[in-house]
């Protein structure tokens, strides 16, 4: 009798193990990610945004940001540039009504190319699109600027409060903040691009 009762309580155990086991099967996986079409749609839903909110950027999220950034190819991995990020409110807000063509957002990257590496400027530009696809990543609007660079250059000591060593050379800025404004893409001349052969 005793030897009947353990062999119906391992009957019973087998038989709630394999429906457990059952049960795990029949749930549905998770539907796989097509990692290919969120890149491609992450590039092409990347817009130049004017517009923001005053809501502030998590640092968390702006750390990862701008980790994307300077994970960008650059020549011979020297990293020659030198990258201040303004985040206090107080400062946006100075900068963005003292220096010409500064939209105004909660966050101003500054992007400086070193002179030591005569491609150094690439590099930047490779960096900030790093910078920019990343912020689309998470939801937010980015802009590259060149006018403000220009009117630093009127303003020595406004660019002097950034930082910059002295073989770096200002050549990039970049707004980011929450979109307050979703336009349209502008259209691009596909024409730009050309097939050639360089052989007879």
């Amino acid at each position: 009798m005793k030897h009947l009762f353990t062999l119906s309580l391992l009957l019973a155990l087998l038989v709630t193990g394999s429906a457990c086991t059952t049960q795990k099967k029949t749930v549905a996986p998770a539907k796989e990610t097509n990692v290919t079409e969120a890149v491609l749609g992450n590039i092409m839903a990347r817009r130049s945004i004017r517009k923001y909110t005053d809501q502030p950027i998590g640092r968390d999220t702006l750390d990862r940001i701008l980790l994307c950034g300077i994970n960008a190819p650059n020549g011979m991995n020297q990293q020659h540039y030198e990258v201040k990020v303004v985040t206090d409110p107080t400062s946006t807000a100075y900068l963005a009504d003292n220096l010409h063509g500064l939209y105004r957002a909660p966050v101003y990257i500054f992007i400086a190319a070193g002179h030591q590496y005569d491609m150094s400027r690439i590099d930047c530009g490779l960096l900030a699109e790093n910078i920019c696809l990343a912020a689309t990543a998470y939801g937010l609007g980015s802009i590259n600027l060149g006018m403000p660079v220009r009117a630093l250059k009127e303003k020595p000591e406004l660019l002097q409060r950034l930082g910059f060593g002295e073989d770096y050379e200002l050549c990039l800025v970049i707004a980011l903040g929450h979109p307050a404004e979703a336009p349209d893409a502008k259209p691009r001349k596909a024409e730009k691009v050309q097939f050639v052969t360089v052989t007879e």
